[in-house]
């Protein structure tokens, strides 16, 4: 049996040299271990060092400020989704994150473990695109902000280089205020990653008119997407059932589903449009 060290910094300068020093086939960062857990078990991941950042003081930190919303790598999706800080300025994410996998799985997944795995079919990435959502990405050689489109890649592939931690997720406080939902189809079990997930954002005037849109797919596509001809086609207008009917209709052509066990290509395609114009008419329906 090949050995393996766990090591557990006590500072992020200790992390990050740690990470700047090693082999990056051969060490792993270890959040909350919900997904890298059962590649290790099943022998499809295979490092010798687990870097363990549980004691990496300020990564664990959630704060509300003028510029926004500050969500530290470590904070557990269940600490997310019970926060009177995020419930009363993002509802959405909170609500998301006490929607992903069960109990268990909450209590031990951290934010920045799930957007760093990146599995395409996964409830947040979504939630946080159409809440303009960016990421910190720290190295010994400095510090980097992307926007979370720019950090997912691919399936399982981001944008974080091999000395970099993904230490925070920011959400500007342009996106309060918003009119913003998310829905999933789940066929198989609520605890299963969705079929697809659909999140929306809109900013709409006391004349009904909207103003600003972010509409994101996940599930249906190599990454979690946003679509801009969707919300192209929300803005400008008031809300109606045609609009949204068309923006919809962007999502279906903008998507790039792959068959598997939850559902065919041409399945999951006719589902992005339908629960986007689902998702969408029930905030026009809003007062």
């Amino acid at each position: 049996m090949r050995p393996l060290e766990y090591v557990t910094p006590h500072s992020l300068a200790e992390a990050l040299e740690r990470l700047a020093g090693s082999d990056p086939s051969e060490t792993v960062v270890w959040g909350g271990g919900t997904a890298l857990g059962p590649l290790l078990r099943r022998g499809l991941v295979r490092p010798r060092v687990l870097l363990g950042l549980e004691r990496v003081a300020g990564l664990q930190d959630l704060s509300l400020a003028e510029d926004g919303l500050r969500v530290g790598a470590l904070v557990r999706l269940a600490d997310l989704s019970r926060s009177p800080v995020v419930r009363g300025s993002l509802p959405l994410l909170a609500e998301a994150a006490g929607r992903v996998g069960n109990v268990r799985v909450r209590n031990a997944a951290t934010l920045g473990g799930h957007l760093a795995h990146a599995d395409p079919a996964q409830d947040l990435p979504p939630v946080l695109l159409a809440l303009d959502a960016q990421v910190r990405l720290e190295s010994v050689r400095g510090t980097r902000t992307l926007p979370l489109e720019r950090f997912l890649v691919g399936p399982l592939q981001t944008a974080r280089a091999d000395d970099e931690l993904l230490t925070e997720v920011w959400v500007p406080a342009a996106a309060f205020g918003r009119r913003t939902a998310y829905v999933r189809f789940t066929p198989r079990s609520s605890q299963d990653y969705p079929t697809v997930g659909v999140a929306a954002s809109l900013r709409v005037d006391a004349d009904g008119v909207c103003r600003e849109a972010r509409v994101a797919v996940g599930g249906a596509a190599p990454t979690a997407l946003r679509v801009p001809a969707a919300e192209a086609a929300l803005v400008g207008g008031r809300l109606t059932r045609e609009r949204c009917r068309d923006a919809a209709a962007q999502v279906e052509s903008a998507v790039d589903p792959w068959d598997d066990t939850r559902g065919s290509a041409r399945y999951k395609r006719a589902m992005a449009r339908v629960w986007t114009e689902r998702v969408l008419e029930d905030l026009a329906s809003e007062a």
